[in-house]
């Protein structure tokens, strides 16, 4: 299942580079919007000692959306703008291991069958 980015997601990075994202159809992570605990991409703590502790104490906040591989995303996102898909590998290098998603909220969303 994919989502279709519609609108500017939320988030810490520039409104030139979420701007970006609208009109990408991208490959969810988990196969439905979920609400979840989440940190900034660029202020949320680095390591996952650190995230559990920023979560158990009070230091995240919650979005209702849909998880997208960062990877994934952002080597998607190169396709249509390598310059905004360089912001990201630039300023969030950690997040794209592969193993980490995106949290793209429901309203800049709409689900693809």
């Amino acid at each position: 299942m994919n989502i279709k980015i519609v609108r500017r997601p939320i988030g810490e990075a520039p409104e030139w580079v979420r701007d970006e994202w609208i009109g990408l159809s991208l490959p969810l992570a988990l196969k439905r919007e979920r609400n979840w605990r989440a940190l900034g991409v660029l202020t949320g703590p680095h390591g996952w000692l650190p995230q559990l502790w920023a979560l158990l104490s009070g230091k995240s906040f919650r979005i209702t959306g849909y998880a997208v591989n960062a990877k994934n995303a952002v080597e998607k996102l190169a396709e249509r703008n390598p310059s905004a898909a360089a912001w990201w590998r630039e300023n969030t290098p950690q997040i794209l291991d592969g193993r980490r998603n995106f949290l793209f909220n429901a309203a800049a969303c709409e689900p693809e069958p």
